[in-house]
């Protein structure tokens, strides 16, 4: 971990970052510029891994251009705005089912994220809430294992 307090991602960071949670391995596109890629890798946003899984440091990450960069659970953290978080993190009963106040609109974004994820009366997961227009929900919000991780991440970096 760094010992300063990471900067915010800019817009173009987060829209990779974001790109890289709809991924299901968490890649980050392959075309990023070098400067929003160094940027991502100083504030430990993502990582670049050598052959044998273990994270590069920022320098050989840069320098290797072959291979995958991917998100970090701290890059995961970092998309959220302050009512995603509070759904992940505040408004989630014991069963991992996101609390009836978390609107619509903060559930469906959490599962474009993979930190959420809608699940009929018996548990399966559903593609959407199925709502009809008509009927209303009849598949509610429940967080996945991932945004749970992302929930228990600490709030300040490590010293």
């Amino acid at each position: 971990m760094t010992t300063t307090t990471p900067e915010p991602p800019t817009q173009r960071a987060v829209k990779h970052l974001k790109t890289a949670c709809a991924d299901p391995n968490g890649r980050l596109p392959d075309k990023i510029s070098k400067k929003i890629l160094h940027a991502l890798l100083t504030d430990e946003y993502a990582y670049r891994p050598d052959g044998d899984g273990y994270r590069l440091s920022v320098e050989d990450a840069l320098a290797e251009t072959a291979g995958p960069v991917f998100i970090t659970m701290e890059g995961r953290r970092a998309v959220l705005s302050t009512p995603q978080l509070y759904a992940l993190t505040r408004h989630v009963e014991p069963s991992g089912r996101l609390a009836p106040n978390v609107t619509w609109q903060t559930a469906s974004s959490l599962v474009d994220l993979g930190l959420a994820e809608y699940r009929d009366a018996n548990g399966n997961p559903k593609p959407t809430d199925g709502d009809t227009g008509v009927s209303g929900a009849v598949h509610y919000p429940f967080r996945t294992a991932l945004g749970q991780q992302v929930a228990e991440l600490p709030t300040e970096p490590a010293r």
